[in-house]
């Protein structure tokens, strides 16, 4: 009987211990997807964005300082979005390497990141009629269901662009000049300018800081498609 028992008692701790290691637990979401690492400044146009992060997305947004930017900082996020605000310099690429979905508004920041090669990147000014965009690819997330071309500024303003590598997404450029993309995109695993795997989705879009308030309302809907397509979100 003892014996019996004890068979039954070391039956019921095997069971007991295979049930925890096929628990649920281990598959969780890490928590920080509705979260965004917001690289930049806590006034001016930047807040703008912030603003729009929290009550259109419903994000949770922490402010960082370009000259507080660590690897480390970005632990937990499930966004980081680069403001054109940024001194590129202190960003370098400091977060190519990390699973976590990334946003640069900062053009200097894609050769840094080698979303496009050095030197590849460029602005236009209100002297340039800067104001309109020319979409490519009208089918993809990104495009915003917008087609041909689409005035996202309400008036000239400045708006960063870049020549990307062969395999990003291109979804808009300045008009009739293919090289110069306003917003284009890395999926996870495609190689970017300088041949390397893109860590996690990757996009770049043109608008700089103090454009804000000069954003369209189609402009928006491109922001907003920008940020649902890099976290996964339809």
């Amino acid at each position: 009987m003892k014996r019996m028992l004890g068979l039954i008692a070391a039956a019921t701790l095997f069971l007991a211990l295979m049930a925890c290691s096929s628990s649920p637990a281990a598959t969780a979401p890490s928590g920080g997807s509705n979260k965004v690492l917001f690289i930049g400044r806590d006034g001016g146009g930047d807040a703008i964005t912030v603003k729009r992060l929290k009550e259109v997305h419903g994000m949770e947004v922490t402010v960082l300082a370009d000259k507080e930017v660590t690897t480390e900082k970005a632990n937990g996020y499930g966004l980081i979005y680069v403001s054109e605000s940024v001194n590129s310099g202190k960003i370098k690429d400091k977060f190519v390497k990390l699973p976590i979905p990334a946003i640069y508004a900062e053009p200097q920041s894609t050769s840094d990141t080698g979303m496009t090669e050095a030197e590849g990147f460029g602005k236009l000014d209100a002297g340039n009629v800067a104001k309109t965009i020319q979409i490519k690819d009208s089918k993809h997330q990104l495009a915003a269901g917008l087609e041909n071309t689409v005035d996202v500024y309400k008036a000239n303003g400045k708006m960063g662009y870049a020549a990307p590598g062969k395999e990003a997404i291109v979804i808009a450029t300045v008009p009739n000049q293919d090289q110069q993309a306003t917003i284009f995109a890395y999926e996870k695993g495609a190689k970017n300018a300088k041949g390397d795997a893109v860590a996690a989705r990757e996009v770049f879009f043109y608008m700089f800081e103090g454009e804000e308030i000069n954003q369209t309302e189609n402009g928006w809907k491109l922001f907003d498609a920008a940020v649902r397509w890099a976290t996964g979100k339809k």
